[in-house]
């Protein structure tokens, strides 16, 4: 039950990983205990599954459970020991808590650099998760490098198409894009990205649908709107099914297509994806959390630029008629 569980969760089915993997972390309480090591393992899953769909706060807890009785069980250099410090880093990092993660992340990577070698797929693993970290503490230089290495060592040891290697070359283009080097590279990175993941994990995947969107960023970055609007609504249908409307990554590419439009001149439709971004998180997080706060005052933004400023009643209205009868006029 706990492999299967894991395993529907890497095919992105989480609803059913989840209800899978609950049954399964309750079995192994009442069988093993809490603190077995069979048990933090379920937990783990749980928490990955549960971070997946973007239940952060949930995910976060689980995992500090883990690592807590991994320390007390196993030791704190125990290998086991070392996946729960770097999955507790990954979660708080993306929820913004960027010291504390980078502190968790060079504690993994050095215990695995001594545990399990330079070269080993999970010290690779926290090699390319410090980069993201400190990608986005903005320390560019340390990131590319650790990006670099973290991809050569997984075409070494993984080869070219295994997902976590196009998992680093997916990174290190967005961080080339980021700094201004290479944009050629940059694109050509994104394209291999994409097709690696489509082609190994299908086009649903949600790994494949980070990577269509990244893609389609870098093109609307360079002007070639077209092709990146496609992108984008494949990227939007994709995460709307496989992760629902109002998981946070469905919403990063309801606002990227809206911003997109925006710049082509589309801006009943823009407007209409801001205002839907807006009540998504009004609906996730509240009215007064800071992401949609600056949604809020995103929607205004626009509504003053475009002199759209009844767009929210115009569109509630239309979302409130009845439908109509097809073959009425």
């Amino acid at each position: 039950m706990n492999n299967l569980a894991a395993l529907l969760e890497q095919q992105g089915k989480l609803a059913e990983a989840e209800e899978l993997q609950r049954k399964a972390l309750a079995g192994f309480e009442a069988q093993l205990g809490a603190s077995h090591p069979n048990t933090l393992i379920s937990v783990n899953v749980l928490a990955m599954i549960l971070e997946s769909q973007g239940k952060l706060e949930e995910a976060e807890g689980l995992y500090h459970r883990a690592l807590e009785c991994g320390e007390s069980q196993l030791g704190a250099q125990h290998p086991d020991t070392l996946v729960w410090v770097n999955n507790l880093a990954v979660v708080l990092e993306k929820q913004g808590k960027l010291e504390e993660a980078e502190g968790l992340q060079r504690r993994a990577l050095e215990g695995r650099e001594s545990q399990l070698g330079p070269q080993h797929p999970g010290t690779l693993n926290s090699v390319h998760n410090l980069a993201v970290v400190l990608e986005k503490q903005g320390k560019l230089e340390e990131a590319e490098g650790l990006q670099r290495r973290a991809l050569e060592g997984r075409e070494s040891q993984l080869g070219a198409q295994h997902p976590e290697t196009l998992l680093s070359v997916n990174n290190l283009a967005f961080l080339l894009e980021k700094q201004g080097k290479l944009a050629s590279e940059a694109e050509g990175l994104h394209r291999r990205a994409l097709e690696g993941c489509e082609s190994q994990l299908g086009p649903q995947h949600p790994d494949t649908l980070t990577s269509m969107n990244n893609l389609a960023l870098l093109l609307q970055q360079q002007g070639k709107l077209e092709e990146a609007e496609e992108l984008y609504r494949r990227a939007l249908r994709g995460r709307e099914g496989q992760l629902g409307p109002v998981h946070p990554d469905t919403l990063s590419s309801i606002r990227s297509l809206a911003i997109l439009l925006e710049v082509k001149g589309s801006v009943t439709e823009a407007g209409q994806l801001f205002l839907r971004e807006l009540r998504s998180l009004e609906e996730l997080h509240g009215p007064e959390h800071a992401e949609t706060r600056a949604s809020r005052r995103n929607l205004e933004r626009f509504q003053r630029q475009h002199g759209i400023l009844l767009l929210r009643q115009q569109v509630e209205a239309y979302q409130h008629l009845p439908a109509r009868d097809p073959a009425s006029h």
